[in-house]
C-alpha cells in the first residue's frame, strides 16, 4: 500500500513538471484530465488505508512472551541447623519456565494468559485475565485470576526485583487469587489505588473447589517527590496496603524460608510435610523448601494483613523498605499477632537507576547504558560494551511466635550482585545467610549461595 501511494505521487509531480504552468493559469485539457484522474485514484487509496486501519483497531492484538529463569544452589549448615529443618541438599532447578500472551481488543479490552511450567507434573496459573480500560469513575476494571493489590515487593514482576527471591515480608502477601478489581493513577501521575475483591485461597490453577471465603484488598501509593527534569531519576515512593480475609475452611497458616529456593528432590517436602489448600504460604509456592518458619494450622474466622512500603532512588542509590503484619481472631483462643519486616540498599556501580511505573506504583524493567558486547572492529580493535552492574544488601526478620503458637524467629541477611546484560538478560549472584531462633531445638546458622540467569522476550 505504501510502495503504490509513493509510486502515484511521483507521476503526479512528474506530470506537474512536465506540463508546467499553462497560458491564463490554466492548464491544458489533457494534462489536467491526467492528474485529476491520478488524484482520484490517490484519495481512494488514502481511503482504503484508513478504512484498514480501523478495521485492524478491532481485531485483537497478539504478543507472545516468555521467561526463563535457572537457578544453582548451594547450602551451608551448621549441627543445629541440620537437626531443625533436615539436610538441605545442593541442586540446580528451572525457578521459572513460563510463556504467555497480551494482547487488546477495540482499544478498550485487554486480556493476559500465562503459564508456568517450572514446578515438576504441575503447571501453575499466572496472570489470566480480562481488563476493561480506562471506564468512567472505575478507571480500569480486572477480572480473573492475578497478583491482589498487596505489597511493593509482591506486585512488582520479580525480573524487576533486586534480589533472586522476595524477602521474608512476603509471608504476609497474598499470591495470585481470582477476583474483581478496579485501579487507577490520579491524573497527574503522582498517585495510585487500587480495590479489589478476592477468593482468599485459590489453587495454582485458579481453581476454589471449598468455600474458602472472600477477602477485601486495597493498596494506595503516592510520589512526594518526583523530579520531572532527570526524567524521575530522583524520586520517593510511599504507600499502604491493607486486607481483610476469612479463614479458608476456618484455618490459617503462616510459613517460609529463607531467602532462597529449591525444590525438594522426588516429591518430598521437608521435614513440614506436603502443602495442602489449605496453607496459606503465600511466598511459598508449591514444593519449595527448606521451610524454616512455620506457625502451623491456627483455628480462625478471619484475620487482617497490612503492609506500608517506602523506597527512595537517588540517582544509582535506592533504599528500599517494608513492614507487614497480621492480626489473626483466632478461635477458642486470644488473637495472636505476626510480623516481618526488611530494608535494602543497592548501587549501581555503571551509573544507571531504578526506573520506576507512575501509573502503576511499582518498579519497571531496567535499561541499561549500555548492553553488554565485544566486538572486533576493524581500525579501531576490540570494543566492548559493560552492561549495567549493580550491588545490594538486604536486612530481613519474621517473627511467628505469639502466646500459645510457637513459629520460631527468622533473619536473613543477604548480599547480591547483579550484571544486566540488556534490559531482557541478566546474572544474580546472592548469598544469604539465616539466622534461625527455634524454641525447641535452639538457634542455628544457614548459609545459602545462589546463581541465576534470567532472560525474557
Amino acid at each position: 500500500m505504501v510502495a503504490e501511494l509513493e509510486r502515484l505521487q511521483n507521476q503526479i509531480d512528474q506530470l506537474r513538471a512536465a506540463t508546467g504552468p499553462p497560458p491564463g493559469g490554466l492548464e491544458s485539457p489533457p494534462a489536467a484530465d491526467r492528474l485529476s484522474a491520478v488524484e482520484k485514484t490517490l484519495g481512494t487509496l488514502v481511503d482504503a488505508g484508513d478504512r484498514k486501519k480501523k478495521e485492524d483497531a478491532k481485531k485483537p492484538s497478539l504478543v507472545i512472551s516468555g521467561q526463563v529463569q535457572a537457578d544453582q544452589v548451594y547450602f551451608g549448615q551448621d549441627a543445629i541447623s541440620r537437626a531443625s529443618v533436615g539436610d538441605l541438599q545442593d541442586g540446580a532447578q528451572f525457578r521459572r519456565l513460563r510463556i504467555g500472551a497480551r494482547g487488546t481488543s477495540f482499544e478498550v479490552l485487554e486480556y493476559s494468559l500465562g503459564v508456568d511450567f517450572a514446578l515438576a507434573n504441575n503447571p501453575s496459573y499466572l496472570d489470566n485475565y480480562l481488563e476493561w480500560k480506562q471506564l468512567p469513575w472505575l478507571g480500569n476494571v480486572r477480572a480473573g485470576h492475578y497478583f491482589e493489590p498487596f505489597s511493593l515487593e509482591r506486585v512488582t514482576q520479580n525480573r524487576n526485583n533486586t534480589f533472586m527471591e522476595r524477602s521474608l515480608v512476603d509471608t504476609f502477601a497474598p499470591a495470585r487469587n481470582m477476583g474483581l478489581m478496579t485501579y487507577g493513577n490520579t491524573e497527574s501521575e503522582l498517585a495510585t489505588w487500587a480495590i479489589g475483591t478476592f477468593r482468599t485461597s485459590s489453587d495454582n490453577v485458579g481453581n476454589d473447589s471449598f468455600d474458602s471465603g472472600q477477602a477485601l484488598t486495597m493498596r494506595g501509593t503516592c510520589l512526594p517527590w518526583w523530579d520531572e527534569a532527570s526524567d524521575g531519576r530522583f524520586y520517593l515512593h510511599l504507600g499502604a496496603a491493607y486486607s481483610y480475609r476469612e479463614a479458608y475452611q476456618n484455618q490459617v497458616r503462616f510459613r517460609n524460608t529463607p531467602e532462597i529456593r529449591k525444590q525438594q528432590p522426588n516429591g518430598v517436602y521437608g521435614p513440614v510435610g506436603p502443602p495442602t489448600p489449605s496453607n496459606y504460604i503465600n511466598g511459598v509456592p508449591g514444593p519449595f523448601a527448606p521451610i524454616f518458619v512455620d506457625t502451623g494450622f491456627i483455628r480462625a474466622d478471619n484475620f487482617q494483613l497490612f503492609d506500608p512500603e517506602f523506597a527512595l532512588i537517588v540517582g544509582p542509590f535506592s533504599l528500599q523498605s517494608e513492614y507487614a503484619c497480621a492480626f489473626v481472631d483466632q478461635s477458642g483462643g486470644q488473637p495472636l499477632f505476626f510480623n516481618g519486616y526488611m530494608a535494602q540498599v543497592s548501587y549501581f556501580l555503571t551509573g544507571e537507576h531504578r526506573p520506576y511505573d507512575r501509573k502503576l506504583g511499582i518498579h519497571r524493567r531496567l535499561e541499561p547504558f549500555e548492553d553488554f558486547f565485544r566486538v572486533r572492529t576493524k581500525g579501531q580493535g576490540v570494543q566492548t560494551g559493560l552492561g549495567a552492574w549493580e550491588v545490594a544488601a538486604r536486612f530481613s526478620n519474621i517473627v511467628l511466635n505469639d502466646k500459645n503458637i510457637q513459629g520460631n524467629n527468622l533473619t536473613d541477611f543477604t548480599v547480591g550482585l547483579n550484571w544486566y546484560l540488556n534490559s531482557y538478560t541478566r546474572w544474580k549472584f546472592n548469598y544469604v545467610r539465616a539466622f534461625l531462633q527455634d524454641q525447641q531445638k535452639g538457634n542455628s546458622l544457614t548459609d545459602a549461595y545462589g546463581v541465576r540467569v534470567d532472560f525474557d522476550f
